[in-house]
């Protein structure tokens, strides 16, 4: 069984993108010390930017504890595009927890590599650069988390099956991630043809189709939580005059982020795609 919503941006365009913009994101995406290259979920009980860039984190700790609770030994999880680590070293530092980051950037691992040492979390984390389409031998896990990273997968099922095999049973896997209306419209597969090809992204299909892929490779979905009405959006005239100036095509990685997330921001502000956490038990 394949997705239906299958293309093919090669992994090093991918790596190349975050190769480029990585500094950038951390310098302008306003995460601060959390170290977070996704989004910020403003929740009602959210006061300040670090609490919503973290309530992702605090989300997949949530999420473990189940996991960590029946574990005699320190629970390992798998960190499924890890960016710079922000959320593996938040989960080493809190929890009875080691964690394996795969990140397809050179840049980011260095990165994650440095903050671990600097935060003294070297020996309770560690970060490789790979393709998490083509693992190396890791062994297996208790947990396995991807945040805003499915979407880049080439295909979802593989995906999927690549994860299972890496549980243990009983594991959980938890993922972050956009996903688009089951039946979208012309005028809304325009606008996410443009999120996509801005971000670098493959595969953005709806939760069911997610969902089917997951039971086919042996995943249970045991929590479902819709987060889209916390992503704060740009004003409506900002974000008029963004979609028109980024449908210029410039050759600079960062607009090509613009480009993307502006076209994302439409997205949700007329529902065609959501934004939410899902969490699946391995059978």
């Amino acid at each position: 069984m394949k997705e239906p919503n299958h293309s093919s941006t090669p992994a090093a365009d991918v790596a190349r993108y975050y190769d480029a913009n990585t500094h950038k994101f951390l310098r302008f995406g306003g995460s601060g010390n959390t170290s977070a290259i996704h989004r910020a979920i403003w929740a009602a009980n959210v006061n300040n930017a670090t609490e919503a860039f973290e309530y992702l984190n605090d989300l997949i700790a949530q999420a473990l504890r189940p996991v960590i609770t029946t574990k005699p030994a320190t629970t390992k999880c798998l960190d499924l595009g890890c960016g710079v680590g922000g959320t593996a070293l938040y989960l080493a530092n809190r929890l009875d927890v080691s964690v394996t980051g795969v990140t397809i950037s050179k840049t980011q691992c260095e990165i994650a590599n440095t903050l671990a040492e600097q935060r003294k979390l070297a020996a309770k984390t560690r970060f490789i650069a790979a393709d998490f389409e083509a693992l190396p031998e890791l062994g297996t896990f208790d947990a396995a988390y991807a945040i805003e990273s499915f979407v880049h997968a080439r295909d979802g099922l593989a995906f999927m099956n690549m994860v299972a095999k890496q549980l243990e049973p009983g594991a959980r896997f938890i993922m972050c991630d956009d996903f688009t209306q089951k039946n979208a419209s012309a005028k809304a597969q325009r606008s996410i043809a443009r999120f996509k090809r801005g971000w670098h992204l493959n595969t953005v299909l709806s939760t069911e189709e997610v969902c089917t892929l997951a039971s086919s490779a042996g995943l249970r979905l045991v929590e479902q939580h819709d987060l889209s009405a916390y992503l704060r959006q740009f004003p409506s005239p900002l974000l008029w005059a963004l979609t028109q100036l980024t449908r210029i095509p410039l050759p600079w990685a960062y607009w090509d982020n613009l480009a993307g997330g502006t076209a994302l921001q439409n997205c949700v502000k007329k529902g065609w795609t959501q934004y939410q956490a899902l969490v699946w038990e391995r059978l």
